[in-house]
């Protein structure tokens, strides 16, 4: 969720995937409500080790992140139609002070982060954001995913971070898992994680996992810690 998702940002935000060893003295995981397998790393400990040594500059900044997501020529009529135009809407009303041309660039940004365009749900059960062992969720973060999600993907991929396309700045070994609860029935705009690569292609990640876009937070409650999984 880039932070889940997002689920990452975000999503969703906010995350990425854990290949170094586990520490001795690391916390042990909490069980989740849908019990949360971990999942093999995608690539070994000693090479990522590497790769923060030498481009560590590069991996902070996120400056060779890079998401093989939907283009202009995908968004742009998607936010002229009736979905679309309600995904303005919310990210307005996130932030009414916000130029109109900032909160479009917002929108753009939110959606090149899937491969598919979002389908419009209505949502009243819990969503939930993984984040490096103990750090916190950003307020603004616009990406979730479900417990289901989290449980599909570290069964089916190398390791979270690949599932969610998450970037070497969030890696982490221990995930911590926030939930967010909708305030009433609210809308949410469901798409594919993208690909995306780093350090020109050395990581890649493949996505597939499905993010939750939440343009107006404000419709959702304050994120709480509900358990600490293995990437």
């Amino acid at each position: 969720m880039r932070t889940l998702c997002g689920l990452a940002a975000a999503f969703l935000l906010a995350v990425a995937p854990g290949v170094r060893a586990q520490l001795d003295n690391a916390p042990t995981p909490v069980p989740l409500p849908i019990p949360i397998a971990a999942a093999s790393t995608a690539m070994p400990a000693q090479d990522i080790d590497a790769l923060r040594a030498v481009h560590a500059r590069e991996i902070n900044d996120l400056s060779t992140f890079k998401t093989a997501g939907l283009q202009r020529a995908a968004i742009d009529p998607y936010l002229d139609s009736t979905a679309g135009q309600q995904f303005l809407r919310e990210l307005r009303a996130a932030d009414p002070a916000a130029p109109a041309e900032t909160i479009y660039a917002r929108a753009v940004e939110q959606l090149a982060s899937g491969s598919t365009l979002p389908d419009v749900q209505a949502m009243s059960a819990a969503l939930v954001k993984i984040v490096p062992h103990g750090q916190s969720v950003s307020p603004y973060s616009p990406y979730f995913t479900t417990s289901a999600q989290l449980q599909l993907a570290s069964g089916q991929c190398a390791s979270l971070a690949d599932c969610f396309g998450l970037p070497l700045k969030s890696e982490a070994p221990l995930y911590d898992v926030y939930q967010i609860m909708p305030k009433g029935t609210v809308n949410v705009f469901v798409s594919q994680v993208a690909p995306t690569q780093e350090l020109g292609g050395l990581v890649r990640r493949r996505g597939g996992a499905q993010q939750y876009l939440l343009p107006n937070r404000n419709l959702w409650s304050a994120p709480v810690l509900i358990g600490t999984i293995k990437n």
